[in-house]
């Protein structure tokens, strides 16, 4: 074969590889009075994860374009993870029904697809910013058993957290100037005063927006929870930005909060200004 046809092949090869690797697909779930899309889209590259990762965008967003992301892929694979993006919408006034509220019906509705894209029940990993947080929080405080870690980046307003035996560790995250700084500080604070282990992040000078670094943070802390089984975590001061005295802990708890390893510290500390 000559030189050039064996170069043209081997180029054919590289982008079917390329493409093949790089498949999104799409299911469609059942809609109802309060959901009127309720869509997933999922990348094909991992068959048999460990758990499944799903990204959650704004109010009545599209996950097609967050999985498509290679840096979300990258982790995907690195963790061996499904990757599944969340394209719910709601009918009406989001603060009265709709996929915010997962206990209402979208959280089965997730389940239900999780199920037909895996063919089986998987832990889930969560990560929304806006109306995605909102699905991710409340998702988190209704299956807090099939959650093995979540973050929640800036939502409106918030349901008050439940006390529960089984708490996964999240994160709470919201820019310094968003209108939603208060009430999403308020919520992190109602959750460690009932012993929840979760991290709060104040990012300065932001307003609704996540920063690209943050994001890192948040794929670290994911790392942890994931990988690391046996880190050292820590209990950390939000407002001195180091580490909690053992008595705030159980006395200022709202002061507090959980890192999982000792080494997200600094990393922590960078990006969260009180």
């Amino acid at each position: 074969m000559p030189r050039t046809a064996c170069i043209l092949m081997a180029w054919i090869l590289a982008v079917a590889m390329a493409s093949a690797a790089d498949v999104v697909e799409k299911i469609s779930l059942p809609t109802s009075t309060e959901i009127q899309r309720a869509d997933l889209y999922y990348w094909k590259e991992i068959r048999r994860p460990q758990a499944v990762l799903i990204l959650c965008p704004g109010y009545n967003g599209n996950g097609e374009g967050l999985i498509r992301q290679k840096i979300w892929q990258e982790f995907a694979k690195t963790h061996r993870l499904g990757l599944v993006g969340l394209s719910f919408a709601s009918k009406g006034d989001p603060h009265t029904g709709g996929y915010y509220y997962a206990s209402q019906g979208s959280g089965e509705l997730l389940l239900t697809g999780i199920r037909k894209i895996y063919g089986r029940e998987l832990p889930l990993v969560l990560y929304g910013f806006s109306g995605g947080a909102h699905f991710t929080s409340r998702f988190e405080e209704w299956k807090p058993e099939q959650v093995v870690t979540w973050c929640a980046y800036s939502a409106g307003w918030w349901n008050e957290p439940l006390s529960s035996q089984n708490c996964p560790p999240g994160i709470v995250i919201c820019g310094d100037e968003d209108a939603r700084f208060g009430a999403s500080l308020i919520y992190f604070k109602q959750g460690r005063a009932i012993g929840k282990p979760w991290l709060w992040i104040s990012v300065s000078k932001t307003g609704h927006s996540p920063l690209p670094t943050v994001e890192n943070f948040i794929r670290s802390y994911f790392h942890v929870i994931l990988e690391e089984k046996n880190a050292a975590g820590l209990w950390v001061d939000i407002d001195k930005k180091a580490k909690a005295d053992s008595k705030d802990v159980k006395k200022v708890p709202s002061v507090t909060a959980w890192l999982p390893d000792k080494a997200l510290l600094d990393n922590w500390k960078e990006i969260h200004e009180p």
